[in-house]
């Protein structure tokens, strides 16, 4: 039986073992595969136009505004939900204290996203040295099968081809898991960013009212 190899599946994976899977090699982080830029961690006055930020703020120690950043910093909420809530918490600050409690709230709203934002770069970096990994073993299973002709006639050479072509078919599929989860694991740095600039105009927009 003559078994054809996609040409698409050669061409993909042929190249899988030197190209990063969702954007262009990047020379500085070439475990990184996402499109945007690798930023290992967020400036909160990037985002924050108000009092400056505290560097070292334990906002843990008050539990007002403790109780807010764990309500509102886990990626599990929705960004939307998260603005709500924080602005319940902003309009219950009376307008003596917002100078000095929302820099610190939002500093620590920072520090969380930062800790959850580190933990989803490390799997997606973990992740594409994963599928390099197996594009050099769908690299290595192709050149083993275009070296067996596909119409031999010799049974061990047919078994021999049918298992590699088998194997082959796995990794395949384990290559395109890999690929749809770091699609998926490449969008969640940039909601993570996003929300921190809804965070802060919500603060920002009651410090004077």
């Amino acid at each position: 039986m003559r078994i054809l190899i996609p040409m698409t599946a050669v061409l993909l994976l042929a190249t899988a073992a030197h190209a990063a899977p969702l954007a262009g090699p990047d020379q500085a982080n070439p475990d990184w595969p996402c499109k945007q830029r690798l930023v290992p961690r967020l400036t909160g006055a990037t985002y924050w136009s108000g009092p400056p930020l505290p560097e070292h703020a334990d906002w843990r120690a008050d539990k007002r505004v403790a109780a807010v950043v764990q309500a509102v910093a886990p990626r599990e909420v929705p960004a939307d939900e998260g603005e709500k809530q924080l602005t319940r918490f902003a309009d219950t600050v009376p307008k003596g204290q917002r100078a000095a409690l929302y820099p610190k709230a939002f500093a620590g709203i920072v520090e969380e996203v930062n800790r959850q934002r580190g933990v989803v770069i490390t799997h997606i970096q973990d992740l594409a040295r994963r599928q390099r990994d197996i594009g050099d073993l769908v690299s290595k299973a192709t050149n083993e099968l275009q070296a067996i002709p596909p119409d031999t006639a010799a049974p061990d050479k047919q078994q021999q081809r049918a298992e590699i072509v088998e194997r082959r078919g796995y990794l395949i599929r384990n290559f395109e898991e890999v690929e749809r989860t770091l699609r998926y694991a490449c969008e969640v740095p940039v909601d993570l960013e996003a929300r921190l600039g809804g965070y802060a105009r919500v603060l920002g927009d009651r410090l004077g009212s």
